[in-house]
């Protein structure tokens, strides 16, 4: 794959196998011998990345295609669970991998994977932590609620996209309202179907004046959305539930924070620069 590479953008840049090799410092035979199929040393990459004008990333584009579309079939040919399941192997791996764990650690942590399964006790969590320049993971590996948050770290840092607090205490305040909860966890249950205000009291066990305030509350942060209609008692107000996606991960981060009964299958903090 690198040799052909090395021949498209050998071509692209309009210079012979000759003087390529000259370039490099090796011989024509040497770049022919590339080109049909045998792969340069790897000290010679970033020389040869810099006779053609390209990144050392770029030997690899096809290959990285490929694996694309391969895991893509693989995907699709699965029924929807195993699809999943495999999908967060795949993501958990390749939190590993960016971990810049060894090869000796790597295993131990998908052995602690597959021990969390095993070994599961009454009333514990298992999870997976890590937290390096690049970004940070974390894992939940109980067998009967995995998931895993990837973040990758933007270049310019966490803190640009908190640099307006009120913004935060505006959502969490609507949120730590117990009733809110009680009225967010009915309307998951009514997703993408409109919902009167009257059917979200009676559900609730609220009344119309404290569920419509409430209600207020959800759609000042977004989460919830008011569409007029008529009747023939006259105007009535619909409410239709938004951004269930977001929550979810929100309240099991809560949760997490709250939780005693943790035990961490591994832990990777070498973060060395500030969050902010």
């Amino acid at each position: 794959m690198i040799g052909k590479q090395i021949k498209k953008y050998r071509i692209l840049k309009g210079i012979t196998q000759e003087e390529l090799g000259r370039m490099v410092g090796v011989t024509t035979q040497a770049v022919s011998k590339w080109e049909r199929g045998s792969s340069p040393d790897a000290e010679l990459l970033p020389n040869i990345a810099s006779a053609l004008g390209i990144t050392i990333n770029m030997f690899y584009e096809q290959s990285i295609q490929s694996l694309e579309d391969s895991l893509c079939s693989e995907l699709l040919s699965m029924n929807r669970e195993d699809s999943l399941k495999r999908l967060l192997s795949l993501v958990w791996r390749i939190g590993l991998g960016l971990s810049g764990m060894n090869s000796a650690e790597r295993g131990f942590a998908d052995n602690g994977y597959a021990l969390a399964e095993l070994k599961e006790k009454n009333g514990y969590h298992y999870y997976a932590r890590a937290s390096t320049d690049e970004g940070m993971i974390n894992a939940k590996m109980d067998s009967d609620f995995r998931y895993l948050f990837f973040m990758p770290e933007p270049a310019c840092g966490y803190a640009e996209y908190f640099q307006n607090p009120k913004e935060l205490t505006e959502v969490f305040s609507v949120l730590a309202d117990e009733d809110i909860l009680k009225i967010l966890f009915y309307m998951y249950t009514r997703i993408n179907l409109p919902v009167s205000l009257s059917l979200i009291a009676s559900n609730t066990n609220m009344n119309i004046d404290k569920t419509e305030r409430l209600m207020e509350k959800l759609c000042s942060i977004n989460l919830a959305c008011c569409t007029p209609i008529a009747t023939e008692k006259g105007e009535m107000k619909v409410y239709t539930y938004y951004n269930e996606t977001i929550v979810i991960p929100l309240l099991c981060s809560a949760k997490e924070v709250r939780d005693k009964n943790v035990i961490h299958w591994g832990v990777w903090f070498d973060r060395n620069k500030p969050l902010f």
